[in-house]
């Protein structure tokens, strides 16, 4: 439940600012991303960050572990999130605008809310 009606927040975002402010989905998929880093508080975004500076910085077990645990953010943290950031964004920009019709619903807004509803059942 938690995911639908999350991915329903998100949706109504996307939508909005697509089409009631008139402006491009790439732009709406900006604003939703936005969004989603602030609602979550960028935890998964956190951990992301701290795998790719840990396995991309460390040789050993023990290295590995201890740049994890480090609260910086390093090289390899900056790269893995600006490319997941980047590409998030351009995927769901390439979705372009929600089309709501019974039994034939297309574009971002539909997608949001099935992948954030699955991404949960688990």
């Amino acid at each position: 439940i938690a995911g639908s009606v999350l991915g329903l927040m998100y949706a109504i975002v996307f939508d909005f600012v697509n089409v009631s402010l008139d402006l491009p989905s790439s732009i709406a998929a900006s604003f939703l991303v936005s969004m989603g880093l602030y609602m979550t508080g960028c935890f998964h975004e956190d951990g992301l960050a701290d795998s790719a500076d840990g396995l991309g910085g460390g040789w050993s077990k023990s290295q590995i572990l201890k740049i994890m645990t480090d609260s910086r953010v390093g090289t390899f943290g900056c790269a893995a999130l600006g490319m997941f950031l980047l590409i998030k964004v351009q995927l769901l920009g390439a979705l372009g605008a929600s089309h709501w019709q019974l039994y034939e619903c297309s574009g971002a807004g539909p997608a949001i809310i099935v992948s954030q509803t699955v991404a949960r059942l688990s």
